[in-house]
């Protein structure tokens, strides 16, 4: 009897223990599933977040790529953000009347209205926030005074667990804007409800209620400096991290120089605008006081400036060299040819260069630092009245020509080409071998005397574009 006791009590202890592994192994699993659909989801929302953030960042290129259509002259920029719920600017609308002070970096949401998108939301709900450099934001009070496929973005971004730099390690690798989606809320965070419902975004504009910042590393991606000319550093955990989750998409300024140089007009726009600012240095010789036979054209202005920014800073120099940057201020030359004309660009007559209409001149604004010039010496502002072609310009060893005017084309890696300035980064664009190829290269040390220039194909190691003036002042891309 107490040996059937004792089997018994062994049956029981075992079930117990069978009871306890079976309890055991359904929690585990709870456990383990309820990880699993954890990391389900975040997958998703990270998907879906991946697809919103470069669905936002082609809708800003297209809207850099077409700004020259909607406002004609205008450079490739990018819109002001969505900065907050005041000032009569509708919800997703670009605040372009209140975008910081020229060169000032800019944080906000999306514009999204402005783009013609719904409002875009990461995978957690949130709408998209958006980072816009002071250098290529489309303010109507604001902008920079040259934007161009060489503007270097005010932006970083470091990856906040690693220390590596994601973008911007060097200045032409800067970004020129971000899209950052904000994911879901963390500890201290507080964000309020949409105020119009599903379809609008918060009625919070907060940052820091949207976007993290790293204690350690000190980089928040809710503040910028707010300085003109600085830049802003910005951060995300390559991994997971529970105190700080803000997925990042970045625009570069070889984006946006895609979305330019590859519209099937961008070689008729560089040939129009050639040829006007051309037309405008002819028209310069044509009112020399000394009549019909006085065709003596302005000194070029360096190639190196304190600023590449400002039209004043291209300034005419009598310094002995005749090729140089294209000349604005006339002044030097104006004092040796007697001629009233004291801005041949800023102030050129368009009854007389039809081409040089209002949008031209913004063009020329934002591409002048791509502009070269070179005058014969029988046709410089101290040269023999009459002008007689005496030392001229050939170009691939033929014509009689009196000035040369010179676009550079894009930068060519191969040949190690740079264009960096001051005040962000050390000047490089001070060497008109970071623009000028072959023979035209060569005669950025003209100083008189018969000289030849090299017109062609763009190719790897040439793609200058070449404008002439000869020596009746007619004016033709050669």
């Amino acid at each position: 009897m107490k040996r059937l006791n004792k089997i018994g009590a062994g049956t029981q202890r075992g079930a117990a223990l069978l009871v306890m592994m079976l309890l055991l192994i359904t929690a585990m699993s709870a456990v383990l599933v309820s990880r699993v659909s954890v990391n389900n989801v975040r997958n998703q929302q990270l998907a879906d977040s991946s697809e919103v953030l470069a669905m936002a960042r082609d809708s800003l290129i297209d809207y850099a790529a077409i700004l020259p259509d909607v406002a004609p002259g205008q450079p490739a920029k990018l819109p002001c953000p969505d900065i907050d719920g005041s000032g009569g600017w509708r919800e997703g609308e670009a605040h372009r009347d209140a975008c910081g002070a020229t060169g000032v970096t800019v944080i906000g949401r999306l514009p999204w209205r402005t783009l013609g998108l719904a409002p875009p939301k990461d995978g957690s709900g949130a709408c998209l926030w958006y980072v816009v450099s002071g250098s290529h934001k489309d303010s109507t009070t604001s902008s920079s005074p040259m934007v161009n496929p060489d503007s270097n973005g005010q932006l970083q971004v470091r990856a906040i667990d690693t220390d590596d730099w994601l973008a911007g390690a060097a200045p032409e690798q800067r970004p020129v804007a971000l899209v950052i989606a904000p994911m879901m809320s963390l500890q201290g965070q507080s964000r309020p409800a949409p105020a119009g419902g599903a379809d609008s975004c918060s009625s919070g504009f907060a940052a820091r209620d949207f976007l993290d910042a790293d204690a350690a590393s000190g980089i928040s991606n809710a503040t910028v400096s707010g300085q003109p000319d600085v830049v802003d550093v910005f951060g995300v955990f390559t991994g997971s991290s529970d105190t700080h989750n803000d997925r990042v998409a970045v625009i570069t300024r070889a984006d946006l120089a895609r979305a330019v140089e590859s519209r099937h007009d961008y070689p008729d726009q560089v040939r129009e605008l050639g040829l006007a600012v051309a037309g405008c240095l002819a028209n310069y010789a044509r009112n020399n006081p000394g009549g019909a036979d006085d065709r003596r054209l302005p000194w070029p202005a360096p190639v190196r400036m304190a600023d590449y920014r400002s039209d004043s800073s291209y300034d005419d120099a009598a310094s002995g060299v005749l090729a140089g940057r294209l000349p604005n201020a006339v002044d030097e030359s104006s004092a040796q040819t007697g001629n009233s004309i004291a801005q041949a660009l800023s102030a050129c007559d368009a009854a007389a260069v039809p081409r040089w209409t209002p949008q031209m001149q913004s063009a020329w604004s934002n591409w002048k630092d791509h502009f070269f010039y070179a005058v014969a010496g029988s046709y410089a502002p101290d040269a023999p009245v009459p002008s007689t072609c005496v030392d001229c310009f050939t170009v691939n060893g033929a014509g009689q020509l009196a000035a040369i005017v010179m676009f550079a084309g894009s930068r060519l890696d191969g040949l190690g080409q740079r264009r960096n300035a001051p005040p962000l980064d050390v000047d490089t664009k001070d060497d008109a071998a970071n623009y000028l190829e072959a023979e035209n290269l060569a005669n950025m040390a003209y100083t008189g005397g018969a000289a030849d220039f090299r017109s062609g194909a763009a190719a790897a190691d040439f793609n200058d574009r070449l404008f002439c003036i000869d020596m009746a002042l007619n004016v033709a891309e050669c």
